[in-house]
């Protein structure tokens, strides 16, 4: 029975669709279908934008909402969280790439190609040694920097096509300022009107029909002014700027290239580009997975989460996607639908694919000046007020760190802002690690563990991980403790709540319980369970206190 419920685990680890296959019944296919369908209309305007805001040429956007999405439907954890292009990412991706190439050119989406398979195997290198578990300490605080940060970035960056002006890429938010500022001069009015109207019109139907697809509205709105205006005033007069020419393919196969003349002028640019989009993009995918199994109260694993995040970008990488991962807009548009397994994810992207095919000449005639609409409605979508007041009216280190994130991602770049919020995320969590709580026991709550003979005795209790950073904290207390009964008296430690304990510390502990038999003293341990035995007998800790000074409050 061991066995075959072993056997089962494994299979499940490594073929997780097989977890929701048998949950799909008449009922759950019908309410994944629609929700399918749904979530693949809605993603077509947002696709191309984030192909264009990656510097990548439309087609891409749409592989990239297609084929990763499947894949990490299959091999995720989360059944509602959807993946997909990244506003985030996509910024990333054209800051990390600018240097080396023109936008929408074969060496840029070479080097985003590449970029994708060094960041997917950095993604699977995560999941295969468990260290999924990482990014559920990341501060919610620097979360909302860096989100707040690429909004702001993407609203500035898309003035220049908003006006129909003619922008140099991957310029900092500074320069792109200054630019459009000298330049009003020349503002096309006609592109400036077709995207004025997309925004508004978006802005209108999210604030009075926030269940209609307002990006959809939007693309449409924008596109029939802008035809409007072709038909009244000739294209040749407005001169608004369309997409053009789409390319699509039914398997668009590519390959990441190392060779000397394509890979090693950019190299060290993508090998650091690659580790930060794979940072970013399980932060995110994280973030989405764990808010929607508070929706769906699915229990997500966090590595089976990275392995398809990793997955899905290392499959894209030979099928012409740029770098995705758990997409915000979609995940929340999917768990709204009633989605209840990954069965949605892989029929939007079936949907979409049908779709884009059908609808080829007409994604031609987009607008720029309309992507430029959605794209900073994309934008506004991510600052959001309400968190950034919270965070701003608490005193403490979280406004400073949402300061200092933000700053450093508007002004140095969303890489340095990433690095910055990792070093921080960390910075937090080993402060909070390394403050164990310490309480001296007194009353009824020392008698329990006193012995009869010394009654007198004191009962320190710990809870926490005892590691290197916690240990001062711990010396600290006892050595107080040792100034007052020079080490002469009972020294209990309760330690029922230790949850970790490293070697330097037990070696503390030892030469504690060595100090005070020295002295004439005497100094035990309780703890909860046996799992602390192994670090208890190499350490000598078991030696220097005595095996019948040691208690645990769970048999076995």
């Amino acid at each position: 029975m061991n066995v075959a419920l072993q056997k089962n685990q494994l299979t499940t680890r490594l073929l997780p669709f097989l977890a929701w296959l048998p949950l799909l019944d008449r009922a759950t296919f019908r309410i994944d279908l629609l929700a399918g369908i749904t979530a693949g209309i809605l993603i077509v305007p947002q696709a191309i934008a984030l192909a264009v805001l990656a510097g990548m040429p439309p087609e891409y956007g749409l592989y990239t909402s297609i084929f990763p999405v499947v894949v990490a439907a299959l091999f995720g954890s989360s059944w509602q969280a959807m993946s997909g292009p990244n506003t985030a990412l996509c910024i990333l991706i054209s800051f990390s790439i600018a240097p080396y190439a023109s936008p929408q050119t074969p060496d840029w989406v070479q080097y985003a190609i590449t970029l994708t398979f060094l960041a997917a195997l950095i993604q699977l290198a995560f999941g295969v040694l468990r260290l999924g578990v990482v990014f559920n300490y990341f501060s919610h605080t620097v979360m909302v920097a860096l989100v707040t940060g690429v909004g702001i970035i993407i609203v500035l960056q898309q003035a220049g096509n908003l006006t129909g002006l003619l922008m140099s890429a991957g310029l900092p938010i500074e320069d792109a300022f200054r630019q459009v500022l000298f330049n009003l001069h020349s503002t096309n009015p006609y592109a400036l009107t077709v995207g004025v109207a997309t925004i508004l019109s978006g802005l209108m139907v999210k604030k009075f029909r926030s269940k209609w697809p307002h990006l959809l509205i939007a693309v449409l709105v924008g596109t029939l002014l802008a035809w409007l205006l072709d038909t009244l005033f000739g294209s040749a007069r407005a001169q608004i700027d369309k997409l053009g020419t789409i390319s699509l393919s039914a398997l668009p196969f590519s390959a990441p290239d190392f060779s000397v003349q394509h890979f090693s002028e950019a190299k060290e640019g993508l090998f650091s580009a690659a580790f930060l989009v794979a940072f970013l993009g399980l932060m995110q995918s994280a973030v989405i997975a764990r808010a929607m199994a508070v929706r769906s109260g699915q229990a997500v694993n966090m590595n089976q989460e990275v392995i398809g995040q990793g997955l899905s970008n290392l499959a894209g990488s030979f099928l012409s996607c740029f770098p995705s991962c758990g997409s915000f807009n979609r995940s929340a548009s999917n768990i709204e639908s009633g989605a209840r397994t990954p069965l949605a994810a892989i029929i939007s992207a079936a949907f979409l694919a049908g779709l884009v095919f059908f609808a080829a000449p007409l994604v031609r005639e987009l607008p720029i000046a309309v992507m430029a609409g959605v794209l900073i409605l994309v934008g506004m979508g991510l600052v959001k007020p309400g968190d950034i007041k919270h965070i701003l009216s608490v005193r403490g280190e979280s406004r400073i760190v949402f300061l200092l994130t933000l700053g450093t991602t508007l002004f140095s770049g969303l890489n340095n802002g990433v690095f910055l919020g990792i070093a921080v995320s960390i910075i937090a969590y080993l402060r909070a690690t390394s403050k164990p709580e310490i309480e001296i026991l007194v009353g009824d709550g020392a008698k329990q563990y006193l012995p009869a003979e010394s009654p007198e005795g004191v009962v320190v209790q710990i809870s926490g991980s005892l590691f290197f950073g916690s240990l001062p904290a711990v010396e600290l207390a006892i050595n107080d403790l040792g100034n007052q009964d020079q080490r002469r008296g009972t020294l209990v430690i309760s330690g029922e709540h230790i949850e970790h304990l490293d070697g330097t510390s037990a070696e503390y502990l030892t030469r504690e319980a060595l100090r005070r038999r020295k002295n004439g003293g005497h100094m035990s341990l309780w703890l909860r369970s046996h799992n602390l035995d192994a670090v208890i007998a190499t350490s000598g800790l078991r030696a220097a206190l005595g095996a019948e000074n040691i208690f645990y409050t769970q048999a076995g």
